[in-house]
């Protein structure tokens, strides 16, 4: 037999041989889907807002709920919190919705040097220079398609606000305000813009001296407790 028609002959049965093999070595490996990305903007409140989505819970119950969440086996999710910004405020902010919940320590945080807005596989707080306009905080999140399974979450608090404590100070962005509410992202609960929403933590707006999203209402309890149990 020609030399050469042997050895395509053995790599066709080469390729047969390993077809199966390859198929059973990932069997019971779901395809999660391919990744993307859901970004919540937190703008400064405008003159005319617009028509708002509906939420999921109505009355006194105000959320709306993402779809997408944390796997399980991942928990608790690890943060870290970039050295220019007040770890105890932050620790404070995830603490307000983790005492709301039955879930034991849902997210644990360090302090460190991190960058948000990258995709290196770590959960990342951090103030950032966001290009756009009348934006106060970002959050992002990248999952799954497929299984809605969340990969990595970042918050980007923008430098264009003098940040800080607004207790008797209308003229900064109060930092606590504003984390409380972007850790409702981490937690997978959506914006609010319905008018009735406004007081709920949830609501997707902020400004100078406000400080109501520090503590929770009725909607925003509801929500997390709707997903993660009382």
């Amino acid at each position: 037999m020609n030399k050469k028609l042997s050895s395509l002959i053995c790599i066709v049965l080469i390729i047969i041989i390993s077809v199966p093999i390859i198929s059973i070595a990932f069997a019971g490996k779901p395809d999660k889907g391919p990744i993307e990305k859901k970004v919540f903007i937190h703008r400064i409140k405008p003159d005319n807002p617009g028509k708002p989505p509906k939420p999921d819970g109505r009355g006194k119950e105000w959320y709306k709920y993402s779809g997408i969440h944390w796997a399980s086996t991942n928990l608790p999710v690890t943060y870290i919190v970039d050295t220019e910004l007040d770890y105890g405020i932050i620790e404070t902010s995830f603490e307000t919705w983790d005492d709301e919940i039955s879930t034991v320590l849902l997210f644990e945080g360090v302090q460190g040097e991190v960058t948000a807005g990258i995709i290196d596989g770590i959960n990342a707080l951090s103030y950032g220079d966001y290009p756009d306009a009348g934006v106060i905080a970002v959050t992002y999140i990248l999952y799954y398609s497929y299984t809605g399974e969340i990969i990595e979450v970042d918050t980007l608090f923008d430098t264009d606000y003098i940040w800080g404590d607004a207790t008797g100070n209308p003229d900064v962005m109060d930092l606590q305000n504003i984390a409380t509410h972007e850790f409702g992202h981490w937690l997978v609960l959506d914006d609010l813009y319905n008018r009735p929403a406004r007081q709920q933590t949830m609501y997707g707006y902020g400004t100078y001296g406000e400080i109501i999203k520090r503590t929770l209402e009725s909607g925003d309890i509801a929500g997390i407790q709707k997903i993660y149990g009382e």
